[in-house]
């Protein structure tokens, strides 16, 4: 998604500069012909991401390397003007800005003009969308509950956030289709006048800055649809083995639960939270568990954020120390250390969230009980 949202903000970055500001040939020079190639993974990449998030996969298959081609196709026919001297681009971008029409007209590739390239892609972006349209139609034949528990709600949050997403995708693929057939059919093959041959593109700038705004606002569909995978199983069933618990079958949020409580056992019972440098990625490593599931077990499992947890163990782990070191061994600074802060600010702030009071204060209160 991130890598979608970066060539979506360069290609209107593009657009806006040839539309509506054209006092930065420079900037347009470098933007204009080199990231082509990259636009045509526009498709791809938000195919690959709805795939990804409907599936709960990560990464990429070996099949994927198809949807590569058509980048590769724009780089191979592109090198003869990559090797071209900044001022050649320069007064290419310059010969644009006042003749509008070269931006159609102009072949800088080796084998195709710009006019074709930039309708292959829109039609690739069309069939992307059109692909992740059945992903998600099949994806909604999937048996619905009407419960309401956590992850119900998650899987309806982002269902209904992916339908945004494809929405967009779907309507941004067809106006820059539509912007390609009004000049490959303009009666008058008139392109004097650039502004009357992308309207369109003034509807992308602005769809651009507006879809992030929604995940600002709607950080849990980054969770996905978490299903638990083989690893995360066997994790359950080796804990239910350990307790000499009966074989149940527990249900997909149920489930989460008991995976929320491993990590908590991992927590507790490794100490990795002494480690300054502790963070998701040691528990993701650790037990084998997806990132986003680690983050969705937290935070809509348990209902604490992960460094709230961790500060809560720390401070615990100095509470101990506390009341062990009767000998005075340890400075409030040497207590921050072994329990894993790095700051003083950090360690007073937790310790007085979680207790209400300095740690000066609470080892007097343990002296007078």
């Amino acid at each position: 998604m991130s890598i979608f949202y970066f060539l979506i903000g360069v290609i209107s970055l593009k657009y806006y500069l040839f539309t509506y500001d054209s006092q930065l040939p420079w900037l347009l020079a470098i933007l204009y012909g080199h990231f082509s190639p990259l636009f045509f993974l526009i498709g791809p990449a938000a195919y690959i991401y709805v795939r990804n998030t409907v599936t709960d996969q990560e990464g990429l298959s070996q099949k994927d390397i198809w949807h590569l081609i058509p980048s590769l196709y724009m780089i191979v026919g592109l090198i003869p003007y990559f090797l071209k001297p900044y001022q050649d681009k320069l007064a290419l971008v310059t010969k644009i800005l006042n003749q509008p029409g070269e931006l159609y007209t102009n072949q800088i590739h080796l084998f195709s003009p710009s006019l074709v390239n930039d309708f292959v892609r829109n039609f690739l972006y069309v069939y992307y969308a059109w692909l992740m349209i059945m992903l998600l139609i099949k994806s909604s034949e999937t048996k619905e509950t009407e419960s309401v528990d956590s992850y119900e709600m998650q899987k309806r949050i982002t269902f209904q956030w992916l339908i945004i997403f494809v929405s967009f995708n779907t309507f941004i693929a067809s106006i820059l289709l539509s912007s390609n057939f009004v000049v490959l059919f303009s009666p008058e093959r008139d392109f004097s006048n650039l502004n009357d041959y992308l309207p369109y593109y003034r509807i992308l700038i602005m769809f651009a800055f507006v879809m992030p705004l929604l995940i600002l606002l709607f950080p849990r569909v980054l969770y996905g649809i978490p299903q638990l995978t083989v690893e995360e199983l066997e994790l359950i069933q080796t804990k239910k083995r350990k307790s000499n618990s009966e074989k149940t079958e527990l249900d997909v949020d149920d489930s989460f639960y008991e995976l929320s409580q491993i990590i908590l056992n991992y927590i507790e019972t490794d100490k990795p939270y002494l480690n300054p440098r502790f963070s998701i990625r040691d528990i993701v490593v650790t037990l084998n568990i997806p990132q986003h599931h680690v983050s969705y077990c937290f935070n809509k499992i348990l209902n604490t954020p992960f460094p709230t947890i961790k500060n809560k163990y720390r401070i615990e782990y100095v509470k101990e120390l506390i009341i062990k070191d009767k000998e005075k061994r340890f400075s409030l600074e040497g207590l921050m250390k072994e329990a894993g802060f790095t700051s003083k600010n950090s360690f007073f702030q937790a310790f007085k969230e979680i207790e209400g009071c300095t740690p000066k204060v609470w080892s007097e209160q343990q002296k007078a009980d």
